[in-house]
Order: structure tokens, then C-alpha cells, then sequence
């Protein structure tokens, strides 16, 4: 065991001789077996000389800036903690609904509003030009039957036929029509279709 003495006690014999003796009255085993584990941790205070140590039960508290701020207010003017922290405690509670309605507003502004985008509709290309009348039957029949063979050729089968219902000096006739084409390939046309007839040109 080595002991290391400072100069506090230089020029002062009673509080050197003082020392001397606590040293002294330390008990040392000659055997260093003899010392168990922990042994010198249950040395109680009062035998080492040393002042018992008072416990009080400690206070933590979680503060936030604010609620810091109001307990240094009222210590300031000699209130208590519990009063500071009663204190900031309402005034959250009080500012509560308005921080809700804040942080709300916030976020319905960072929301984009959707974008309404004009619906497309698909259409069909329009073609501009005419009705070309084909021939005119004295049924609904007959005239679906002339279609039948005249589709056959090449140049009429994309075309869509209409039937149309007329009277003439009291008869009842079907006119066939196929269109609308082109004005300028209304005599290309009467001539696949083999229509020699003037009318068949001026068709509208």
C-alpha cells in the first residue's frame, strides 16, 4: 500500500498529526488473501472517516423552449416549479387547437388541386362531299339487293349504303345513295358502278 501526501498540512502539526492517526487506525491484513471481494466496499461511511451522504428525491421534467421560458418567469418572481409547470401546461392546452388548425391549413396548401383536363372524345374524320344516288327501286328489297352485287367491286366496297324512302307521281320508290364523296370523284364512281344517268352526278 502506498500512501501520497500533499502540502496542505506543511506548518500545521495538530492537523498532520491528525492525518497520522485515521492512517493508522486503518486496518491492514498482512495476508493480502485475507481480503475478500467487496470487502472494502462494505466499509460503512463512519468507519472510514467520511460524512454520510444525504439523499432527496430529484425532480425531471421534460420541458419544451417555451415551457422553459415560463418557468423562468415565474422563478423568477419567486414561484414555485409546479406552478411554472402548471403555467406552461395550460397554455399548451390553450394553443392546441390553434397549432391543429395551423399545421392543417399547412397542409391543404402543400396539396396541389387536382387538374381538370378537357375529356377527349374521338371522332371520326369527317369527309366533306356528297351523296351519290346510285338507282331508285320500287322496294327496300330490291334496292338491298342491287348494293349486294354492286359492292363486289373494289371501289364501292368501303362505302356504306343508305336506303331512302320516296314517293314519285304516286309511287313508292327505295333510292339507293353510297357517301359522302368527293365532288370530284362523283364521276369516277357512277362510272364503277355502271350508272350512265345525268342524275347520278348531281345526287346531294
Amino acid at each position: 500500500m502506498a500512501l501520497v501526501g500533499c502540502g496542505a498540512v506543511e506548518g500545521d502539526r495538530q492537523s498532520f498529526q491528525a492525518m497520522a492517526e485515521r492512517v493508522a487506525a486503518i486496518d491492514i491484513p498482512l495476508d493480502p488473501k485475507a481480503i475478500g471481494p467487496g470487502a472494502a466496499s462494505r466499509q460503512t461511511a463512519e468507519a472510514q472517516g467520511l460524512r454520510p451522504a444525504k439523499f432527496s428525491p430529484v425532480h425531471v421534467a421534460v420541458l419544451t423552449p417555451h415551457q422553459m421560458w415560463d418557468a423562468r418567469d415565474v422563478l423568477s418572481r419567486g414561484g414555485s416549479l409546479a406552478l411554472a409547470e402548471d403555467k406552461s401546461e395550460d397554455g399548451l392546452r390553450a394553443a392546441a387547437p390553434v397549432v391543429a388548425r395551423a399545421m392543417v391549413e399547412q397542409a391543404v396548401a402543400r396539396t396541389e388541386a387536382p387538374m381538370l383536363r378537357p375529356a377527349v372524345v374521338d371522332m371520326p374524320p369527317r369527309v366533306e362531299g356528297r351523296m351519290i344516288q346510285l338507282g331508285a327501286y320500287s322496294s327496300r328489297a330490291g334496292a338491298q339487293a342491287a348494293w349486294a352485287q354492286l359492292k363486289a367491286r373494289a371501289s364501292l366496297s368501303n362505302l356504306s349504303p343508305v336506303f331512302e324512302g320516296v314517293e314519285v307521281n304516286g309511287r313508292s320508290l327505295t333510292r339507293l345513295k353510297v357517301g359522302p364523296i368527293p365532288v370530284e370523284a362523283a364521276s369516277a364512281l357512277c362510272a364503277a358502278a355502271q350508272v350512265a344517268d345525268p342524275w347520278c352526278r348531281r345526287a346531294g
